[in-house]
């Protein structure tokens, strides 16, 4: 997240803990307790998208020889995989296609080593079934290789090869966020006004918790 949706994430959570902290003023309206039920889902959605965006994201601050080892390390998993898949299906071609070891894959030269890499990448995808039910390879595995390889592309300043999951749960994030300020704005906000003349004391409870503070 960045600065902005944290604070707007406190805020969120400063609402909620309002709502939390005083029932008897609003259990008696339906509509308000099912708007915090939304406000809740969101909030928890948010949480996990977070820790989706956190857990698919790379370290930046690897530079591009660790970088490096670290694909041929990762990609010389699958391609063990998958010579011992080409070995068992009788696939000679496969077979030498993907008998490279940690040691050629890491002394290629860049100009051809991304392409290598790929080529890994791309059959583990095509047979990513058996790789996962009978070799040992996670999706997750394949994921972190392609993160690497987007990584290491973009140090060498060239366009990234694939779509690395944390943009995904960045804009998982931003459709999140955007849809909790719509529920606080469009209808939270409306239906407490009721409470506006009725419970000024809540009202304005409420209304300090909706304050955005920019840290």
């Amino acid at each position: 997240m960045n600065r902005s949706q944290i604070n707007r994430k406190e805020m969120y959570e400063a609402v909620l803990q309002f709502f939390n902290d005083h029932p008897s003023q609003w259990s008696s309206i339906p509509k308000v307790g099912e708007f915090i039920n939304e406000f809740t889902q969101l909030n928890v959605a948010i949480d996990q998208a977070q820790e989706a965006q956190q857990s698919a994201q790379v370290f930046v601050g690897k530079n591009k020889t660790q970088l490096k080892k670290g694909i041929a390390t990762k990609a010389d998993i699958l391609n063990d995989a998958l010579e011992a898949f080409a070995l068992v299906e009788g696939d000679s071609k496969l077979q030498s296609r993907m008998a490279a070891s940690y040691t050629d894959l890491y002394e290629t030269v860049n100009a051809r080593f991304v392409p290598r890499i790929m080529e890994i990448v791309t059959e583990a995808e095509n047979h990513q079934e058996v790789l996962t039910t009978e070799y040992g390879v996670s999706p997750q595995q394949m994921e972190s290789l392609k993160q690497d390889v987007d990584q290491f592309l973009a140090l060498n300043g060239q366009p990234r090869a694939y779509r690395i999951a944390s943009v995904q749960a960045t804009q998982d994030l931003e459709q999140l966020f955007a849809e909790a300020s719509g529920l606080l704005s469009n209808k939270l906000d409306k239906v407490m006004s009721l409470f506006k003349r009725r419970d000024a004391n809540f009202y304005n409870g409420y209304l300090a918790a909706r304050v955005v503070v920019d840290n």
